[in-house]
């Protein structure tokens, strides 16, 4: 397991973000993820960065927070490949749950294509379960299964 620092994104971390975001199989357009970091628009969405430590402080993955339908909401988790399996994910998945416990929320939902049987085990893995599908939920007509949890997360061994 490699443990990074994970801690709250800034502006100053907006390269880093919109380099590893490029490399996702569907990234966002690189003006949402900007705005999400301008001042004063209010958009109450938060990311979360894992880095390694010391001095380079390098972007390995991150997690993009929100709300939706009174639920908190993982918008996006994302750990560059060759950083994966090395519990980077579960990591930013226990901080992104933290953080939604922090703010009041019971549930943390989240989208995750059908076909990302690692990302779904690794969800059903921190005590999400499945709730629904959304019928031809991304671009390119895949499905999207839903799921949450209770907060906090709990490790299922």
């Amino acid at each position: 397991m490699y443990v990074p620092e994970i801690r709250f994104c800034n502006a100053a971390d907006l390269p880093a973000l919109l380099s590893l975001n490029a490399l996702s199989a569907c990234p966002w357009p690189e003006s949402v993820v900007e705005g999400d970091f301008d001042e004063g628009a209010g958009v109450g969405i938060t990311y979360l960065g894992a880095f390694t430590t010391g001095a380079s402080q390098e972007l390995l993955g991150y997690a993009v927070l929100g709300r939706e339908k009174g639920d908190s909401l993982l918008m996006a988790l994302i750990v560059r490949m060759e950083f994966r399996r090395r519990g980077i994910g579960s990591q930013l998945l226990a901080a992104a749950g933290d953080c939604a416990s922090y703010l009041g929320f019971a549930h943390l939902r989240l989208r995750v294509r059908r076909s990302n049987a690692a990302a779904i085990a690794l969800y059903e893995g921190m005590s999400f379960a499945k709730r629904s599908v959304s019928r031809g939920y991304y671009s390119n007509g895949e499905d999207a299964i839903v799921m949450s949890a209770r907060l906090p997360l709990e490790v299922r061994s």
